[in-house]
């Protein structure tokens, strides 16, 4: 099994390294592996037969008996299956799919192209790579000389000689001509791109040749006396018994958004022997038809010369066809009945009196001792717990203030309240016009009329209200004035806006660039998250923060919030000793009216002007003319810089905010340039805000600012329709939002577990009990930490509309979710098991919120709209709280053995105790780990037609399988000591789960899992860190490792 496991797991780095088609051929495929999986299957029979012949157990037969059966099945589907693909155009009717296997196919003829002719199909897997451009070819049969065949009564015998990476090949090529070097970089990428040829030589008719052949569906021909022998390597054409046709591609977005949120086939089954029928074909929703299965897999685009993706006038791409997985699988219902018998057998173990978990149950009920949990000695005090407290509240301004003159245009506006009347006379006219288009499909003389009517009214109103004018005017002396003590008044003025008006704004309605509708309070701590990398600054939080930048940008762009990590880059901006840089900072100093003319009016011809001022413009443009494999650190942080830099460009943010909905349009609008916007109503809603605002902040006049606001809330209730956001919803997400509530628990758990520890270190140490009012008060804590962490994981699944473990970030928090629940339930009558859980369930919301996890609700993609993807992702994140766990008491049992005297046998006791509890948990997990990696194959299965394909996740789950059943199988081996040597490899095994869940996500992403490219900021040193840690604390305990279990253990 340990084998088994490093095979599989050396293969992912093999794939990241030089793609799935080496990796493929080099482990999975390979005649070794298979022999391995047959070796297996052969030990599990015979542990099975000698155990029975011992100490029968149905329930471990069953189990075990159950991974038989899932090998068989798995090796019915490798020999008897089949996969391929089907593509269809609209319209199109096909009864051949093409297979996913390559092939070296074979074929004699008169002539190229000639109907008479000779065939064979010699199936080509894929080609071992070595580490230089030399391939050696791997084939099904037993030699690479294919046997003579006779063709036409004449002897054909193709050899293969060798094969290369042609993309490698071309980039050696490419070198030498350049007489540059190449980087190790580009060769495991151009390794990756599996673009081969290969040579073979030919024999025909006592003719030989050699023809060289590529995998990217070249044809060759060749001439042998009065025959032609024709060469291909790449699918075969698999005819079907019946014939589909494809009516209708259809695929919809998210509101808003070009995200697809489904995509689906309107197909007609033409079967000559049977009646015909139409189905639609979509994600998790297959199509079974006479033993085959047809999943919607992907589509085809239309492309232009280049290979672009042409598009509509609305964005989105032009669809041309479908493309469907295909697939014959008479190994899966054998699969399907051992992942039954699994689960009941999992289910079995952990209830069945005579099992060893209930062996373990009895043990630790039958010692009443306390024990001591978490090792605070190990990293606590290296992390980085996130900062929710104000910063300091005086601000740091750039370096050079250069005063600049305020733009603030002089237009005749209308009181809000007025404002507000003409709009919904407007809309009135708007919608009304719109149903009788609808009814009664009225004239476009009608139309005119009614624009007429709407621009009447508009004018009248603005005619006769001058108040906006006449505030401006009082307004422009203190806008103007960009003194530091200015503008530090205004930055105050902003803090002490009203908390009733800051509500009222938080509440606005915004639509992502994704499509989901949120609340503004979300969007601006996004924002703030974004660009300062925490949600207060100088005082001011987030909702104040997104104000200033709306309404104040010149004053915002001089102080300095925008958090840059690397140094180069500040010592590049002249501001080396500062954590923040300001936006000017990012400019020279005598070119920023260049920087705010090119903001105010976006006049292309004033491009350049603002690209000469920018300091980091040479930096960002060699940046993105990089590959992204080849940006290092450096480029990467510049290219962030740039992002935030558009982002706080004056006026720009209104860019971003799509915040007015349309009649009949799921697409919300953005404003743009406020001073280029030509709609009347975002123009003037503009002003009104802006100096409403102004007024807030400058006078302390917000009275006006909350009806201007109120403006906006009843534009959006009277055009978003569906879209708009009910009370419920608006509740629940400010809820969510100001309770904060996961930062909050997260100190909870991590301060529960390390008071644990110290009352149970003492307790142990002079062999007295907790008292129980105390241990009672610290379980009531935890218990209420925990509810309050379940209240925020269901206000996320309400507010998302999906479970809430659809990324990194909340996957973290249900790790922790069901860290504390193991505590709290099941292990709630030890005070250190619960200590280690609570204090684990700080550690996932820390690592929660390091900061390379974006904490957003986003939309699903279509494939995880289905209900296996909860319960797979459920039971097997849950895992990971129960080995997590187990590492938890394996670290506190090291510790333990370090304490350990002649003078105190009560940690003897603990330690056999705390090795009882690891056990179980391990057990827990464990089983949890296995029915959650095989019902996540059962989602794949039912999702895309296959239930395992070696990503490079589902790799690693198994890996963790294979290393957790070593561990717990290890005490049939009686070694001596195994107190010590279980808790060791307790310890050891996590780095399996880090590996499957942070490895896989962010160092290997390869794959469906994969969340990242590598950019995971500090978590590479922290992890090196655990492990120096790990290692110390092992060879420390070792000197005192002499414990032995009893024989009843």
């Amino acid at each position: 099994m340990l084998v088994y496991a490093i095979a599989i797991g050396w293969a992912t780095f093999i794939e990241k390294d030089f793609g799935t088609l080496v990796a493929n051929d080099v482990i999975y495929h390979s005649w070794w592996f298979e022999f391995l999986n047959v070796w297996l299957l052969i030990n599990i029979l015979g542990c099975m037969y000698k155990s029975a012949k011992i100490n029968l157990k149905v329930n471990v037969q069953i189990f075990h008996i159950a991974l038989v059966i899932i090998i068989i099945g798995a090796g019915i589907t490798r020999y008897f299956g089949f996969e391929g693909r089907m593509v269809l155009a609209d319209g199109e009717t096909s009864s051949f799919i093409a297979s996913n296997d390559s092939f070296l196919n074979v074929l004699v003829s008169n002539d190229v192209g000639d109907d008479g002719t000779q065939s064979d199909i010699i199936p080509l897997e894929s080609f071992k790579k070595g580490y230089d451009i030399m391939l050696s070819p791997y084939v099904r049969f037993s030699s690479f000389d294919l046997d003579t065949k006779e063709v036409f009564d004449k002897k054909l015998r193709i050899k293969s000689i060798n094969v290369i990476n042609y993309s490698l090949a071309s980039l050696f090529s490419e070198a030498a001509k350049e007489k540059k070097e190449v980087s190790d970089q580009e060769i495991k990428e151009k390794q990756k791109e599996n673009h081969y040829v290969a040579k073979f030589e030919v024999e025909y008719d006592g003719i030989t040749k050699e023809m060289f052949l590529s995998n990217r569906g070249e044809i060759r021909s060749e001439r042998f006396g009065n025959r032609y022998v024709t060469l291909s390597w790449g699918p075969k054409s698999i005819l079907l018994p019946f014939s589909l046709k494809l009516e209708k591609f259809e695929v919809l977005t998210y509101p808003g958004s070009l995200l697809e949120s489904s995509f689906a086939s309107y197909v007609e089954v033409i079967d000559p022997e049977h009646t015909n029928y139409k189905y639609k074909i979509f994600m998790n929703n297959v199509l079974d038809y006479r033993g085959y299965r047809f999943f919607q897999s992907e589509y085809n685009v239309e492309r232009d010369e280049n290979g672009e993706m042409k598009r509509d006038e609305t964005g989105m791409p032009i669809y041309t066809g479908t493309i469907l997985a295909v697939n014959n699988d008479p190994g899966k219902v054998p699969t399907y009945i051992g992942y039954t018998l699994m689960i009941l057998g999992a289910i079995w173990l952990l209830f069945d009196n005579s099992s060893r978990f209930r062996k373990l149950s009895n043990c630790v009920k039958s010692q009443k001792i306390f024990s001591v949990l978490i090792p605070f000695t190990i990293s606590f005090f290296a992390i980085s717990v996130p900062h929710v407290g104000f910063a300091q509240d005086s601000i740091q301004l750039s370096s050079e203030e250069s005063l600049v003159k305020n733009d603030m245009e002089k237009h005749l506006v209308l009181d809000s309240n007025n404002f507000f009347l003409a709009l919904n006379e407007s809309k009135k006219i708007e919608s009304s016009s719109s149903q009788r288009k609808d009814e009664e499909n009225i004239s476009k003389q009608t139309d005119t009329e009614d624009s007429e009517e709407v621009k009447k009214r508009l004018e009248q109103f603005v005619a006769y209200n001058k108040s906006i004018e006449q505030k401006n005017q009082k307004l422009e002396p203190l806008i103007n004035d960009m003194s530091k003590e200015a503008i530090q008044k205004r930055v105050d003025g902003l803090k002490k806006i009203p908390k009733k008006s800051l509500k009222i704004f938080a509440k606005l309605q915004i639509q992502g660039m994704e499509g989901r509708v949120k609340l503004f309070d979300t969007y601006s701590d996004e924002v703030m998250r974004k660009i300062v990398g925490k949600t207060h600054i100088y005082g001011l939080d987030h909702n104040q923060f997104l104000l200033g930048i709306m309404v104040m940008p010149k004053d915002m762009a001089k102080l300095r919030f925008i958090k840059v990590k690397d140094p180069e880059i500040r010592k590049l901006l002249g501001v080396l000793d500062k954590e923040y840089v300001s936006f000017e900072d990012l400019f020279y100093s005598d070119k920023l009216d260049d920087v705010y003319d090119f903001a105010t009016y976006h006049d292309q011809r004033l491009m350049g002007r603002f690209l000469s001022a920018y300091k980091l413009y040479h930096f960002s443009n060699i940046a993105r003319k990089k590959p992204e494999w080849e940006r290092n650190e450096f480029d990467k942080e510049v290219l962030k810089l740039d992002e935030k830099m558009d982002m706080l460009l004056p006026y720009s943010i209104w860019d971003y905010m799509k915040i007015f909905p349309e009649v009949g349009d799921d697409n919300w609008k953005i404003m743009g340039n406020p001073h280029l916007s030509k709609d009347l109503f975002t123009k003037y809603f503009y002003l009104s805000f802006i100096t409403e605002s102004r007024m807030g902040i400058n006078l302390h006049e917000w009275k006006d600012f909350d009806t201007a606001i109120d403006l906006l809330h009843r534009y959006q209730r009277n055009t978003a329709g569906k879209l708009l956001l009910d009370s419920t919803h608006v509740k629940s997400e400010l809820l969510l939002n100001q309770l904060n509530i996961f930062p909050v628990v997260e100190y909870f758990y991590l301060c529960i577990g390390i008071l644990l520890f110290f009352i149970a270190l003492i307790a142990i140490i002079v062999n007295k009990k907790i008292p129980k009012w105390l241990g009672k008060g610290l379980y009531s804590i935890l218990l209420i930490a925990f509810l309050g962490h379940t209240l925020g994981l269901i206000l996320r699944w309400y507010i998302g509309g999906h479970a809430p473990w659809s990324n990194p970030y909340e996957s973290m928090l249900y790790i922790a979710w069901a860290s504390a629940l193991s505590g709290i339930i099941i292990l709630r009558k030890s005070y250190f098991a619960m200590c280690g859980a609570s204090f684990l369930a700080g550690m996932a919301l820390v690592v929660a919120h390091w900061g390379f996890m974006d904490p957003y609700i986003g939309n699903l993609q279509p494939v995880l709209h289905s209900y296996w993807l909860n319960i797979h992702v459920a039971v097997i994140v849950a895992s990971y709280g129960f080995l997590g766990l187990s590492l938890m008491l394996g670290v506190t049992n090291l510790i333990l053995f370090i304490f350990r005297k002649e003078s105190r046998p009560q940690i003897d006791k603990s330690i056999v105790s705390l090795s009882a509890i690891n056990e179980m948990s391990m057990i827990i997990g464990i089983l949890m780990l296995i029915v959650g990696t095989f019902l996540g194959g059962v989602w794949a299965n039912e999702s895309w037609g296959r239930y395992w394909s070696w990503d490079s996740k589902e790799t690693w789950s198994l890996v963790s399988v294979g290393v957790y059943a070593c561990v717990l199988h290890v005490r049939l081996l009686r070694p001596l000591y195994l107190p010590y040597i279980f808790n060791v490899f307790a310890v050891l095994a996590f780095y399996s789960i880090i590996m499957t869940y942070f490895g896989v996500n962010y160092y290997l992403a390869t794959g469906l899992h994969s969340y990242a490219r590598g950019d995971v900021g500090g978590i590479n040193a922290k992890i090196y860190l655990a492990l120096i840690l790990t290692f110390l604390l092992i060879f420390i305990s070792f000197f005192k490792r002499k414990l032995m279990f009893n024989k009843d253990f």
